[in-house]
């Protein structure tokens, strides 16, 4: 279990990335003359899944090496866990989605990344409950 949750993580935080750049993309362009102001969620979607591949790596090494204490265990859960709660605001306090509840990023994108965000806490809090018994080397 402890292996699984950051290569689970490892794997949204490619979809974290790869999805607004593709299928889970915001509106493009002008919209009748009006500039959506959906349109730098791609980006911030790309730092957030960046840096939740770099922590889950940093967790990888930790438990293959065998050389993490709790600390490392307790501060990387919690950064994953702020990275989810982030990927849950950018579509709805960081950055937002168009007014229009037809658009796609209002009926796809948000959903998806709250999904997703969501999805990242869970597996931070399991994560932090499966190494909560790990001694301090």
């Amino acid at each position: 279990m402890k292996k699984i949750l950051p290569i689970v993580n490892i794997i949204i935080g490619a979809l974290l990335i790869i999805g607004p750049q593709t299928f889970l993309h915001v509106c493009k362009g002008s919209m009748m003359g009006m500039t959506p102001p959906c349109k730098d969620i791609p980006t911030w979607s790309l730092v957030a899944g960046i840096i939740l591949i770099i922590v889950s790596l940093a967790k990888l090494v930790l438990i293959f090496t065998g050389k993490g204490s709790k600390v490392a265990y307790i501060v990387t859960g919690l950064a994953e866990a702020v990275i989810g709660v982030v990927a849950i605001g950018i579509p709805t306090f960081i950055v937002g989605t168009c007014k229009s509840q037809h658009m796609h990023c209002h009926m796809v994108t948000k959903p998806a990344l709250i999904i997703i965000g969501a999805v990242i806490i869970i597996t931070a809090v399991v994560g932090l409950i499966v190494n909560k018994d790990k001694k301090v080397e």
